[in-house]
């Protein structure tokens, strides 16, 4: 199975408190992808560049692929 999301594709990251309520989201652009494969399929981690810099999100940011979503235009 590939990844559901392209290197270069724009797309909105949500950020999550350790209970998995949304903090925070923005938007970014991918540029690498990690796979890690276990017993129960592959799992991504996307490394994006954010469009704005905050506390604590300078450089690039990683998430997982829960935590993105696609860009409807």
């Amino acid at each position: 199975m590939a990844h559901k999301f392209k290197i270069g594709e724009i797309v909105k990251v949500y950020e999550y408190y350790a209970d998995m309520i949304v903090k925070d989201y923005y938007f970014g652009v991918i540029v690498d992808v990690d796979e890690y494969r276990f017993e129960r399929g592959p799992h991504y981690i996307y490394r994006l560049l954010p469009n704005d810099e905050k506390v604590g999100r300078i450089g690039i940011q990683t998430a997982e692929e829960f935590a993105i979503e696609e860009i409807q235009q």
